[in-house]
């Protein structure tokens, strides 16, 4: 991923998808502290959480993609 300076949409898709990993990350930790304690419901309920964060990650991955093809193209052809 590259985010383009001054490009709005590159901004806001990159802290989109920062804030979400951080979530992502945050709750693997809560996970961990879960099992370690051994409650069971508290686990599922966190692995439901963490595969919707990582579905989020994945479409704003796609979204990035899209954005740079459909916005940037010229400057990366050019810069190859």
């Amino acid at each position: 991923m590259s985010i383009f300076e001054g490009c709005k949409e590159c901004q806001r898709l990159s802290a989109a998808y920062e804030a979400t990993t951080m979530e992502w990350f945050r709750l693997q930790g809560q996970l961990r502290i879960a099992e370690y304690s051994h409650e069971e419901e508290s686990s599922y309920r966190i692995v439901a959480e963490i595969n919707s964060t990582a579905r989020r990650r994945q479409a704003l991955r796609d979204d990035i993609e899209k954005h740079e093809l459909a916005a940037h193209r010229r400057t990366n052809t050019a810069s190859s």
